[in-house]
């Protein structure tokens, strides 16, 4: 026993060496990250964001809260150094990332941030009111499925007040995110910094501003596990395939030219980007199969978009062979097509234009969406519109460049190229309001943020791991991995400052119009109480009411959302006296008509269109000073005028819920059958094919041969409707 324990015993301080350097190190990490979070949030409570100009939050932001924020990646990049991931340290501090980024504004502001949030609390306050929908008011009622979900949890839980929800429902959307997408990364090949560098990433590139509670913020959620559950369990198990692969044929080695040896780099067999898939039993997998089903049902329902890029990718996936479920595509490319011509009719039957008229314009929608949406009339925020693009731009192509130095190094990433690809095919769909270029930035994040991790750390795997202390002990600190990886961490980094800086520059871009006062809120709350009919909203505009779709940039029917109704009045900029316009539209609005403007809805008219800073206080002068119009309510943030005499006319009567506005063809009835019928020979077909061992898979022709003639019918049903019905 001594003899054996002498060696271990003379080595022991310098076994211990690198311990207590990895210990230091992990302590020094954790020091800074309580200093950097410290340092950031302290001098906030200073802040005066009436000061911010057209760069937004970033122009109030105290120097000490952005080295706090430096300091803060500063600590997860030395524990990324460390020979070994410290889980709880790195958990911590994407946790603290998250509060960092997307939890600064909610802090700051009183109220919950970005006008169109407002609108979700409208749509689901109708639902919790009427329990139903209606077509007419607003396109997004042909998708109600998330309004009527948080009505329905809203009521089960007997609260009424959803603003402190909408508040803070950025940072707990973006924590809800990690959770799937740590999911997909655990069936990856590659190190353990990979992989918390892409969460890291995740959170980091995430300046979008989709994460707000509404439809698109739930639908991604339920993208992300649609994905996961399809990477994690449904793969091919053709491991040992593609590694036999590797070995060149006799043919292809004698073929030695520069064009050969290109195409072999692209484009020849590789070792799998994934590692091998989990196993799982027929009756696991038959519950994960119904479980990604419901998430279609529930997605499309939900979102326009978002089931089109979960057909998308789950077609992407079995094109490439990562995915088993072939039948799968066809299921929810059945189920998207027939919500779209059963439950939106209301909607697209007299709308046709607006919903195929983006339809293969791929030029026009990335103009409108890129270049279309820089501001001509503020420098300052063209510029922050422009280092948007330039952000997105940046993360693609260092993307690119990641996934072709896994590929130099033998390593095919099919599963991160198809979900980097598919969401590009969106733009031929239509402009999306000119957000489709956000829109496809959002979805190709979880692959673009993997890809761009592999380009710093693009190993497999971590590397054996020495168990014998005395061979440690002489293989020393590079062996075991810190030397060797300060290079690839130091220009991580470097990436990582820049992206930290650039996400509060263009995340928090548009916060001098974008922030909501509790005077905004108000300004509705005083207009429901002053009558009991209609609402007329009388709003100024700029030249061309579209450039802020038709509605004004405000917290808008928040709430009794079918009572309002909204008339822009063209802003007479070389006379902002002139109160002519905004009489006669009052009058046509009758005893509802208001007219209001907010400080938030002013800026933007200054940034976005160019109108003369000092425009709105001398137009709120003239009509404060009109004989003709009461001030209902006044102050800095918001006003809300009326006229002393309106029009004696009554009140046309409030709209009552419409429903769906569901319509028949010759045709529909026959649809309805077959549909279900085609839907449950599909799905009884996949849960099949999971029962069937590779060589029996013949077994399923008697349904394939059943479904072929029901799915034609269900096309020419779809079709017919599109037809018929205007």
């Amino acid at each position: 026993m001594t003899v054996r324990q002498e060696p271990e015993e003379r080595a022991g301080p310098l076994m211990r060496a690198p311990a207590v350097a990895d210990r230091g190190a992990t302590l020094a990490a954790a020091a800074l990250l309580v200093f950097g979070t410290a340092l950031f949030w302290s001098p906030l409570r200073h802040v005066n964001l009436d000061a911010a100009n057209g760069f937004g939050l970033i122009s109030v932001l105290p120097v000490a809260t952005l080295v706090g924020a430096a300091v803060v990646v500063l600590s997860f990049m030395l524990t990324l150094a460390l020979p070994r991931p410290h889980r709880v340290l790195l958990v911590a501090q994407i946790l603290v990332l998250i509060a960092t980024l997307h939890g600064v504004a909610q802090a700051l502001e009183p109220e919950a941030r970005f006008p169109t949030a407002w609108q979700t609390a409208g749509f689901i306050e109708y639902i919790e009111r009427t329990h139903t929908v209606g077509w007419d008011l607003d396109a997004r009622f042909s998708t109600p499925g998330f309004f009527a979900f948080v009505a329905f949890v809203m009521k089960a839980v007997g609260q009424h007040d959803i603003s402190p929800v909408l508040k803070w429902a950025p940072p707990l959307t973006d924590l809800m995110y990690l959770v799937p997408y740590m999911l997909i990364l655990r069936v990856l090949r590659a190190t353990w910094r990979a992989k918390w560098f892409a969460a890291w990433l995740f959170i980091a590139a995430n300046w979008v501003g989709q994460d707000y509670l509404s439809p698109q913020a739930f639908a991604y959620l339920l993208y992300l596990y649609f994905v996961a559950i399809l990477v994690n369990w449904f793969r091919h198990h053709d491991e040992t395939a593609q590694r036999a692969g590797r070995r060149r044929s006799p043919e292809s080695a004698q073929r030695t030219g520069g064009l050969w040896r290109l195409h072999n780099w692209l484009f020849g067999p590789k070792d799998p980007g994934e590692l091998p898939a989990p196993q799982a039993s027929v009756r696991e997998r038959t519950i994960l199969l119904c479980l990604l089903f419901l998430l279609i049902l529930v997605g499309t329902a939900a979102h326009q978009l978002t089931p089109f890029l979960m057909t998308a990718s789950c077609a992407g996936l079995v094109l490439v062979r990562r995915c088993s479920l072939r039948g799968l595509p066809f299921i929810a490319g059945v189920v998207y097509a027939a919500w779209v011509s059963f439950m939106t009719v209301g909607y697209w039957s007299s709308r046709k234009g607006e919903l195929f008229g983006g339809l293969g314009n791929v030029f026009q929608n990335v103009q409108q969406s890129t270049g279309g949406r820089i501001s001509q009339t503020s420098p300052q925020t063209a510029d922050v519109q422009q280092l948007r693009i330039i952000i997105a731009v940046l993360v693609v192509g260092m993307a690119v460049l990641g996934l072709l130095r896994r590929r130099a190094r033998g390593i095919d990433d099919r599963v991160a190229l198809v979900l980097l690809l598919v969401p590009f095919s969106s733009f031929g769909l239509q402009n999306y309001g000119g957000e489709i270029a956000l829109r496809i930035y959002f979805f190709m994040l979880p692959a673009a943020c993997l890809l761009v991790a592999y380009l710093f750390f693009p190993a497999p795997f971590d590397g054996p791991r020495v168990r014998d202390p005395r061979v440690r002990m002489r293989l020393g600190r590079f062996r075991t991995g810190t030397r060797r990886h300060w290079p690839a961490v130091a220009a991580a980094s470097m990436f990582a400052f820049l992206l930290v800086g650039g996400f509060l520059t263009v995340r928090y871009g548009n916060e001098k119009y974008e922030q909501v006062r509790p005077s905004d809120v108000r300004a509705f709350d005083v207009m429901t109480q002053k009558t009991r009919g209609v609402i007329g909203v009388v709003w100024m505009s700029a030249d061309n009411p579209d450039l802020v779709g038709g509605t004004p940039v405000m917290p808008w029917s928040y709430r009794d959302f079918e009572r309002f109704n909204y008339t822009p009045v063209i802003a007479n900029r070389s006379d902002p006296a002139d109160l002519s316009e905004i009489i006669q539209r009052l009058r046509e609005q009758g005893p509802g008509g208001f007219f209001v403007t907010t400080r938030g809805h002013e800026d933007f008219q200054v940034l976005t269109a160019g109108l003369a800073p000092d425009f709105a206080l001398r137009m709120r002068a003239a009509l404060a000073a009109d004989p003709r119009i009461e001030t209902v309510l006044a102050d800095r943030d918001a006003a809300v005028y009326r006229l002393r005499r309106p029009p004696g006319e009554p009140d046309p009567p409030v709209p009552r819920p419409s429903g769906l506005g569901l319509r028949s063809s010759p045709w529909t009835p026959a649809g309805l059958i077959y549909l279900p019928v085609l839907l449950g020979v599909l799905l009884a077909r996949e849960l099949r094919r999971l029962r069937l061992p590779p060589g029996e898979l013949w077994r399923l022709r008697p349904m394939t041969v059943l479904a072929v003639p029901l799915f034609l019918s269900v096309v020419a049903v779809i079709v017919e409707r599109f037809v018929v019905i205007s």
